[in-house]
């Protein structure tokens, strides 16, 4: 049986930096002195630029050429227009912008999209307008644009796209580009003895590495980045290719930055280290395994859907084979994979409160696919989109907007104001049992042990044609007292917007896209159908249906089973 934990938070523990070493960090870090440690040799030229390999969009990069700003489908609002238009270099001087559009923004993550633009001088107009006011306004240090993870995105993405944003004859704009370039490569050096937890260590230790192998007199910081490199490498990328935050979207995105990186030393004529060479081929295998049927990733902890061919394009980009069968006990998920039926399951506790700002609720909760469709979902990823009469963001994060089992109508751990995931689950255990094609994975957690005396234990069984799948949700004693008695229960099972659904005989038909259907029954419960919302597909709230048994809670255990069986199968 595999465990795994999570560090138990005290109501009162609180991990975000104390107020006065906020102060202090700000006062140091835009002091004179460290403005003078930044100063150095300045480059004339690139050695060379990194090859891009991320797939952006001509439809927000043309967007962005007319003055928007796009980002999982949402547009920035600008209170001061109501096409929200961000003329010139407005942006940069908005003090009403969120600190995930922020850290979007001055990572400068959207030239992917605008070096796609179908008007490429357009493109370059606006990406030079756009490099030259942030200069003007964001050379000093600041919370956001000078954190080290954001330094990093930003450096690696000037590089990628310097051929965009330094094609001009503009030798004072070009000169001032190389000098932060510079600075910043400085910077990341100077901060690198004291980097963040998780994926944004990488990406400022990527950036870093990037800039010793493309910026002139940048010996000592490809020497610094190699030796954080292999050090993070061990400490972030799992044995089984998964990253410590657990969203899979995440690990993507560092899949990337890290073929970039494989590539970027076997462009520059240097050897990749091994430990990076090894790591990109467990995250290539990590991804695959974490893939629906129409080869994109599950929505939890974060994702949006993405393109299929961002997932294969850049697992190509290992150029190494992936391994056909993984465990992947330590990513906190299960793969079960029969027939043209795969059902992805999350069987890990939230990530350690540092990493957790963006994770979710969500234990327990499992996605099933059927070929290329999906039948059950999880509502995914809100955080981009506004509304002025819910927080949708925190909606989408709870354990309600999962296809898992809620118990009086309270999240299985608890979502901060701050957005970090509090108290709740500390423990998850879970064993998979396989005998001749049958695969069943058993999973417990004890996020309702303190408040309510009961774990929650749930089993998914799938028989070798993948044409049968039936569940199980306990709640039972946790043997520290009497389980609380009368609670509502409720299950959910999120179908795809793309599913319909109707009553027939006392079951329930859900049919997909392509004609199959299939029968969902239940018992222990009442099963009924509610509407709900889904924002898997990036920028948009989907209606969706949503069948629910409910309950209540009954003495030492209570067990609701369901199944789903493909019509006309034996």
């Amino acid at each position: 049986m595999a465990q795994l934990r999570r560090k138990a938070v005290s109501s009162h523990e609180k991990k975000s930096k104390n107020p006065i070493a906020k102060a202090m960090s700000r006062a140091r870090h835009s002091s004179f002195y460290h403005d003078l440690s930044l100063r150095g040799k300045q480059p004339l030229r690139l050695l060379g630029t990194p090859k891009d390999i991320w797939s952006g969009s001509a439809t927000a990069g043309t967007k962005m050429v007319s003055g928007k700003f796009v980002s999982c489908g949402q547009t920035l609002e600008n209170p001061n227009n109501s096409e929200n238009d961000w003329p010139k270099g407005s942006v940069w001087l908005s003090n009403d912008i969120d600190d995930q559009w922020l850290t979007y923004l001055h990572s400068f993550n959207w030239l992917r999209d605008l070096n796609q633009a179908i008007d490429r001088k357009g493109a370059q107009r606006r990406a030079e307008e756009l490099v030259s006011t942030w200069m003007d306004h964001n050379t000093q240090w600041s919370d956001v644009a000078w954190r080290p993870d954001v330094v990093g995105e930003r450096v690696t993405n000037w590089l990628i796209y310097a051929p965009l944003i330094m094609d001009t004859d503009d030798v004072y704009y070009r000169g001032k580009v190389l000098e932060v370039l510079a600075r910043s490569a400085r910077h990341l050096m100077k901060m690198s003895t004291d980097l963040p937890e998780g994926p944004a260590s990488l990406k400022a230790i990527v950036g870093l590495t990037l800039s010793g192998l493309f910026i002139p007199f940048g010996e000592a910081w490809l020497k610094q980045g190699l030796g954080h490199l292999k050090f993070s490498l061990g400490k972030e990328i799992l044995v089984d290719g998964s990253i410590r935050s657990r969203n899979p979207q995440e690990l993507l995105h560092l899949f990337m930055h890290m073929a970039l990186l494989k590539d970027a030393f076997a462009g520059m004529g240097h050897k990749a280290p091994t430990e990076l060479e090894a790591a990109v081929k467990r995250m290539a295998s990590c991804l695959q395994a974490l893939s629906h049927g129409d080869g994109k990733l599950p929505l939890f902890n974060g994702v949006t859907v993405e393109r299929h061919e961002d997932i294969y394009a850049s697992v190509m980009k290992a150029k190494e084979d992936y391994a056909a069968e993984l465990d992947l006990e330590q990513s906190g998920y299960s793969r079960m994979d029969n027939g043209d039926t795969v059902i992805i399951q999350d069987v890990g506790p939230p990530a350690e409160m540092e990493m957790s700002r963006f994770g979710h609720a969500g234990t327990l909760s499992f996605e099933m696919s059927v070929g290329k469709e999906r039948l059950i979902v999880n509502s995914g990823n809100a955080a981009f989109i506004k509304n002025d009469e819910i927080n949708l963001e925190f909606l989408s994060r709870s354990t309600a907007a999962h296809s898992t089992l809620v118990l009086n109508n309270e999240n299985s751990s608890d979502i901060l104001n701050d957005g970090l995931i509090g108290r709740g689950i500390t423990s998850v255990d879970s064993k998979r049992y396989e005998e001749k094609g049958h695969v069943m994975v058993e999973v417990e957690h004890d996020g309702y042990q303190k408040e309510y005396q009961c774990k929650h234990r749930r089993l998914i069984y799938m028989n070798e044609q993948g044409t049968d799948v039936r569940g199980e949700d306990i709640l039972s004693s946790s043997g520290a007292g009497r389980m609380a008695q009368g609670m509502p229960i409720d299950v959910s099972f999120y179908l795809h917007p793309h599913v319909s659904i109707e009553e027939a005989s006392g079951e329930m038909i859900a049919e997909l896209p392509s004609g199959k259907k299939w029968a969902f029954a239940c018992s222990g419960g009442k099963a009924t159908l509610s509407e709900g919302l889904y924002f898997g597909e990036a920028g948009n709230v989907s209606p969706c249906k949503q069948i629910r048994i409910t309950g209540v809670t009954e003495g030492d255990k209570t067990t609701l089973r369901w199944s789903l069986k493909l019509c006309g199968s034996q």
